[in-house]
């Protein structure tokens, strides 16, 4: 094959190819520099003059052509603005290791940028509770060209402290921001994601060997939830009160093994296995079979239960009846001196005008608590006892207070010397009733949700229809736990659950801690409220 000569055609187009294009660099300069007005200065200045919705109207030509959209995009991300009464941003309740939003009432959202053309910066989409200001980098970036300080993010997750109290353990692994967990602009669930299983990728490290960390801790290693977890521990009450407005310490105590059992002092007498009877237990209408559902009320969310209370629970059995057999009135359940106000004056009405106020009708019937073996008997009546209405009321106090009501669940003591001046019922005999223990989380230092577990029985985790006493501690044991989890492996039939399934990273007693909220200030149209 002959060689193709200068002028050849190929060897021309060749060279026409080679030769370099008319106004290619010219080109090059105009590409450069239009990217850099396009995806750089463009987007710092409609950073720079966004949330201005009166700004974007005024910019010239195309200004009335976006104000009305800018206006409506406003009024969607103010839609979306989270109220902290309704949605707090962890969970919701009061109990411990639970915190809140800032009060944002009087937050204004940002307007969208011009033509959102910061949008080329965003890195992906902010987590779902961020979206309010997903248009304003500013409410969290309080820095340009900076990463998101932790000082903005307590400027609303105020109540946030720390693992543990860096006062007493001082441990490097823990000198770390809030966004090295918690990495925002991953899509609209994955930070929720993220902090369901942040907590558990390096406890191992530290509580593996925690008193290496620190030697005072009463806290058991730990390195899986199958086979190396300790057992668990509930807080109780120190000692019961003995005033109403005595506060008793609580006190956090190990499980034991086995079928030992663990007692707390309440001052409250209640038989779980009685009420419990697969045989049922006398009301006023008959006998009836009762489940732990008539008592124990889930809460709105689910998570515990509501107090139980005399009024709601316990009355409609155990009424607090003057006269039994005559009327339907009943003293007040809680002041001893209310109660023998009462009964002072309902005898001094009977005696003084003859007749006995019934109250609602019909007189309804009154279940009388009897030991075993004992024949039935009607209640007493005490307006035809013989005497003044002193010694009726006296009579009728009497049998309250020690024999048919108040002693049936409480603990009574006959005092000597008359009651409050100037009351009715000070001349009758006096009692005091032993305050019952408050209410309070058994295990404060773990997050247990009873709606998550809806489809177990109550007698699956708690022994209640064996308790013959109310000081009975019957909280589960980690056996139990571990019938349906499993640790951080896979087991068959079981749910993998890590350490962030039932604890939080933060300490849960934490205070408010004081921060900057400037990027909330400067958007206000209102004073925010601290």
């Amino acid at each position: 094959m002959s060689a193709h000569t200068p002028d050849d055609p190929i060897t021309a187009e060749i060279r026409g190819l080679q030769r370099p294009m008319a106004g290619r660099r010219l080109l090059s300069w105009v590409l450069f520099l239009v990217g850099i007005v396009g995806f750089l200065v463009a987007p710092v200045l409609a950073s720079l003059h966004g949330g201005d919705e009166a700004a974007v109207a005024r910019l010239p030509v195309i200004g009335p052509m976006l104000a009305d959209a800018v206006a409506e995009s406003h009024a969607r991300l103010e839609a979306r603005r989270p109220d902290p009464q309704t949605t707090p941003d962890y969970a919701k309740g009061d109990a411990a290791g639970f915190y809140q939003l800032a009060d944002l009432a009087g937050y204004k959202a940002a307007a969208p940028t011009l033509m959102a053309l910061d949008r080329w910066w965003n890195p992906g989409p902010v987590a779902v509770a961020h979206q309010p200001w997903a248009n304003d980098c500013r409410v969290c970036h309080s820095g340009a060209f900076a990463q998101v300080k932790d000082s903005d993010c307590l400027s609303c997750h105020k109540a946030i402290s720390d693992h543990v109290d860096r006062k007493t353990v001082h441990d490097a692994r823990l000198d770390v921001r809030c966004a090295t967990c918690h990495l925002d602009h991953q899509g609209g669930f994955a930070l929720a994601e993220q902090n369901k299983h942040a907590v558990g990728r390096d406890c191992a490290d530290c509580h593996g060997d925690i008193k290496k960390s620190y030697a005072k801790t009463e806290t058991g290693n730990v390195r899986d939830f199958a086979d190396e977890h300790p057992n668990f521990r509930v807080q109780l009450n120190d000692s019961a009160p003995a005033t109403q407005a005595m506060r008793v310490a609580l006190k956090r105590v190990r499980l034991p093994e086995g079928k030992a059992q663990l007692s707390e002092p309440t001052n409250l007498k209640f038989p779980h296995d009685v009420h419990l009877d697969t045989k049922g237990i006398g009301s006023p209408d008959g006998k009836v079979v009762m489940k732990c559902a008539n008592c124990h009320e889930p809460d709105p969310d689910g998570i515990n239960f509501k107090s139980v209370t005399m009024k709601d629970h316990c009355q409609s059995c155990h009424a607090l009846k003057l006269e039994p057999r005559l009327s339907n009135r009943e003293v007040p359940h809680g002041s001893v001196s209310d109660a023998l106000d009462t009964i002072a004056e309902f005898y001094s009405y009977v005696g003084s005008t003859g007749n006995v106020p019934r109250g609602p009708e019909p007189l309804t019937k009154t279940v009388v608590i009897k030991r075993p073996g004992e024949p039935e008997q009607a209640p007493r009546s005490f307006v035809s006892t013989p005497g003044n209405n002193l010694s009726r009321a006296t009579w009728s106090a009497t049998e309250m207070f020690e024999k048919t009501s108040c002693v049936i669940c409480h603990e009574v003591k006959r005092l000597a010397g008359p009651g409050k001046e100037g009351s009715p019922g000070r001349n009758l005999p006096q009692w005091s009733v032993a305050p019952i223990a408050a209410d309070h989380a058994w295990m404060p230092k773990s997050s247990f949700s009873h709606a998550s577990h809806a489809s177990a029985k109550c007698e699956s985790c708690h022994d209640a229809n064996k308790s013959s006493k109310a000081s009975d501690v019957l909280m589960p044991g980690i056996d139990g736990c571990r019938d349906c989890h499993a640790g951080s492996k896979p087991v068959a039939d079981k749910i993998v659950s890590e350490c962030s399934l039932c604890h939080g990273f933060h300490l849960p007693t934490a205070k408010p801690v004081p921060a900057p909220v400037k990027p909330l200030q400067r958007l206000a149209t209102g004073p925010v409220r601290q």
